[in-house]
């Protein structure tokens, strides 16, 4: 294990957090009528996405929030919202796209009020514009790079928290991915390890993506070994011939990548 100490996203510590006051702005993500004036949510973070414009040097912060399902706050009964959806957010510093998957694509639930039309499943908004305060909290710990396969081994036969990082350049990016290593196998007989954990966050390049933050998707990672990645994307699924779901179903190798494992110190 290297001995030198390197700061890492502390998954144990890092928030998403907002403020809704509708004393003060209206809401504009919600499908039901709130029954409050004012919500303050946390949301720990799953993966923390930085890009990097290779260009300028300028970076943009990402972080994906925990997913949770559709409710109804500060009521007596009946807090799921029927048809529930999965919820999650992908923040920005100063703009969020909240993602909500139901049991079908296009499901047509309708924001609050309705006047607003269909809300929709990838839905980004500006932080000032939508919400009294929001912040996108990204701490650190000190960890140490687990350099060699014995280390590996060693790290996750023990309790010590694990983080990975994996980095990589495309479309005139820099892309670094740091996210918990939550579930592993590895094996000392036959000697290797390979991450399979998420979700985290993944850039779609391609030409009619939008901004960067829209550009991000949902998926699972996996790789054994530094020098590549394949990633499972969240994308819509056909299910029949006229119905689609949201799934964990297109595959994407990932190859000149740099994967490093830290255990948390």
């Amino acid at each position: 294990m290297s001995k030198e100490l390197i700061p890492i996203t502390d998954f144990t510590r890092s928030y998403v957090r907002f403020r809704m006051d509708t004393l003060k702005k209206p809401p504009v993500t919600v499908s039901q009528k709130l029954p409050m004036t004012l919500n303050n949510v946390r949301g720990p973070l799953e993966c923390v996405a930085v890009l990097t414009a290779l260009d300028t040097g300028q970076s943009q912060r990402f972080g994906l929030m925990a997913s949770c399902k559709s409710e109804q706050v500060w009521v007596e009964r009946d807090i799921w919202h029927q048809p529930n959806a999965d919820m999650t957010m992908i923040a920005g510093e100063e703009e969020f796209l909240v993602y909500k998957r139901w049991d079908k694509v296009d499901k047509g639930v309708m924001l609050f009020p309705p006047s607003l039309g269909p809300q929709p499943e990838r839905q980004v908004a500006s932080a000032a514009d939508a919400l009294d305060s929001y912040a996108l909290e990204i701490r650190t710990c000190t960890a140490r790079e687990l350099a060699e396969l014995d280390h590996v081994l060693e790290a996750l036969f023990d309790t010590t928290p694990v983080v990975a990082r994996t980095e990589y350049e495309a479309a005139g990016y820099h892309v670094t991915l740091e996210y918990p290593v939550k579930v592993v196998n590895f094996s000392e007989r036959e000697r290797y390890y390979q991450v399979d954990t998420g979700p985290v966050l993944l850039p779609d390049f391609e030409p009619e993506a939008g901004s960067l933050i829209e550009r991000l998707q949902s998926a699972y990672v996996a790789h054994n070994c530094p020098d590549w990645a394949e990633f499972i994307v969240c994308v819509p699924t056909p299910l029949t011939g006229d119905i689609q779901v949201h799934h964990y179903s297109r595959s994407v190798r990932l190859d000149g990548v740099r994967n490093r494992l830290f255990a948390v110190v």
